[in-house]
């Protein structure tokens, strides 16, 4: 069944898209158009159908076709008992939708441009995932649109392109205003850079970097599995975050921010982990995500592997590529390690099990998260940082792993890998000793001795006594009200009763307020006993606590052996 699509901007302040979709009938009785509920590679049912103001359909005559609602986001025309039956040759479907979510999965237009997210907006039919065309309307002033998607126009100021496949539809963002862009060849192929947004004054070269990221990345494959490739980067205030797609990304990131070393090299990684996505997720992946359903959620638990691999290379592909010092890298890892030694829920989700229920945890966190899971990117990059320092012991690196997921692409590229799959792989390049240890930090809780695998490879862990005092509270405020955002499990605040979402009134009588809080684990003693006043659900509680002694962190890793740590770390 051919179909075409027709998307129009007509007054961008309204926030209004007007999509026309022709679907050429080819004799069946029943046709059933559905809007997608979630996007590839954001585990969340985001419910686009919310956001569709007005829908009919129509014959190819023009004449209004009787159809329902089966579900919130399935509508069925039933041709077999029309009147139109034996004329009706293309039935077309003519709904507009609401596009004001600026993220990486949503669309949103105003005056300024347009971000447009296919699952968001773009129907399809049931059963139909044929190759596609798809023209863009929008006002004169906007002069420019990107999109990965082949341009087929014979027309200078006609929009027209085409998509293999309704899936492939759906995994290329567009980008429309009078955005800057700029671009590179890497390995013969075009890379275009699409800014929108402010930064502040800065003097780094972030097309360079990308193109040094895009040659590091690339170069641990046999090739570019593209076309070409679109980096679409939103700065914007508050915002960070990033999606992969096939020959794109989408990228968010505060420009304030982007001269702070820091956090300019947590925008390279940023970069550099969904370009990886362009091999592991979009071609390398497992069995579960593909075909897709986008109308239920697609449970896997391989996670680990998703973005788990991919948070352990992001970091390391800048390093590779010289963007980083060797102590910056370290320090990244040192993070890391702190944040995840600090998540209590690490003891109750393995990696398969926070997989499995990204769709309820991971991306619908609340206020005992760090109490009952762990993030597969978190504890996945960390455990493959343990399989790559195995592997180096032996002689081997994570390079290898890559090299041989690859070839099982290149062998099978239309289907994705089981988990036993990938285990057997681990065990053809590292032998079964390193495979039953990595299975094992996949399907169970048991601690991992992080510190040993750093001292083997040359670099040591430098541990700090903080002699602060410690509650265990996460705080959040509003206005100069102190609120309990979360408790952690075992903790003084926990045994004394405080719950998360309680106002925090007083400590022995005396008021506090935010400006208090930087303050008040070196104003409290460590083993010392303190009453206190909270305000839970409008009711005033008082309790005593005894103020527990912070745990122990982890300050720095140090380097020990700097020609042994760079030999483990660089590609081979």
């Amino acid at each position: 069944m051919k179909m075409k699509y027709l998307v129009e901007i007509t007054e961008p302040k309204s926030h209004i898209v007007n999509i026309t979709i022709d679907a050429q009938r080819e004799g069946e009785d029943q046709m059933t158009f559905f809007l997608p509920s979630w996007s590839p590679g954001s585990y969340l049912m985001r419910e686009y159908a919310r956001n569709i103001r007005s829908i009919k359909f129509l014959s190819g005559n023009g004449e209004h076709l009787l159809f329902r609602q089966e579900t919130k986001n399935t509508w069925i025309i039933d041709i077999a008992g029309s009147s139109l039956k034996q004329t009706c040759k293309t039935v077309q479907a003519v709904y507009e939708v609401y596009c004001h979510e600026l993220t990486v999965r949503t669309s949103h237009v105003d005056e300024s441009h347009a971000f447009l997210h296919g699952p968001s907006y773009l129907m399809g039919l049931l059963g139909c995932n044929q190759p596609t065309e798809i023209e863009f309307r929008f006002p004169g002033l906007w002069s420019k649109l990107h999109t990965s998607m082949k341009d087929i126009s014979t027309q200078r100021e006609k929009f027209l392109y085409h998509a293999p496949s309704y899936d492939d539809l759906l995994d290329c963002p567009v980008e429309i205003g009078c955005h800057e862009s700029d671009g590179f060849m890497v390995g013969g192929k075009e890379h275009h850079l699409i800014w929108y947004g402010q930064t502040y004054p800065h003097e780094l070269d972030l097309k360079q970097d990308i193109k040094k990221i895009v040659e590091t990345v690339s170069s641990h494959f046999s090739e570019l599995p593209y076309d070409n490739y679109l980096f679409i980067t939103h700065f914007k205030k508050n915002l960070y975050g990033g999606l992969e797609h096939k020959s794109s990304t989408a990228l968010h990131f505060d420009g304030r921010k982007i001269g702070r070393r820091g956090d300019y090299l947590n925008w390279l990684a940023l970069v550099a982990h969904e370009y990886f996505h362009t091999w592991n997720v979009k071609r390398i992946r497992p069995i579960e995500l593909g075909p897709f359903d986008y109308l239920t959620e697609n449970y896997t638990r391989q996670h680990w592997l998703t973005e788990g691999l991919t948070s352990f290379m992001d970091e390391l592909f800048v390093y590779r590529a010289d963007l980083c010092t060797l102590e910056e890298y370290l320090e990244m890892q040192a993070k890391n390690l702190q944040r995840y030694f600090e998540i209590v829920g690490k003891k109750f989700h393995s990696l398969e099990d926070s997989s499995f229920n990204a769709w309820i945890k991971l991306y619908r966190p609340d206020e005992n998260s760090r109490n009952s899971s762990i993030s597969y990117y978190l504890k996945g990059g960390l455990v493959f940082s343990t399989l790559h320092f195995d592997l180096v012991a032996i002689g081997k690196s994570i390079d290898d792993l890559l090299q041989s997921l690859w070839r099982r692409y290149k062998d099978q590229p239309e289907k994705g890998m089981t988990a036993d799959e990938i285990f057997q792989l681990i065990d053809s390049v590292g032998g079964s000793a390193i495979r039953e240890r990595f299975e094992l930090r996949v399907s169970t809780t048991e601690d991992i001795d992080f510190e040993s695998y750093y001292l083997d490879i040359g670099a040591e862990f430098d541990w700090e006594d903080v002699p602060d005092a410690w509650l265990g509270i996460q705080f959040k405020f509003e206005g100069d009200r102190v609120i309990a955002a979360s408790i952690d499990l075992d903790s003084p605040a926990f045994q004394a009763g405080i719950n998360a979402q309680d106002e925090i009134i007083a400590i022995n009588g005396i008021r506090v307020l935010k400006n208090d809080v930087a303050d008040l684990p070196k104003m409290l003693q460590a083993g010392k006993r303190y009453s206190f006043a909270v305000s839970r659900l409008g009711q005033m509680i008082q309790g005593f606590f005894i103020a527990g002694k912070q745990p122990r962190r982890l300050r720095k890793i140090l380097i020990k052996d700097r020609k042994k740590l760079e030999t483990a770390l660089q590609s081979k």
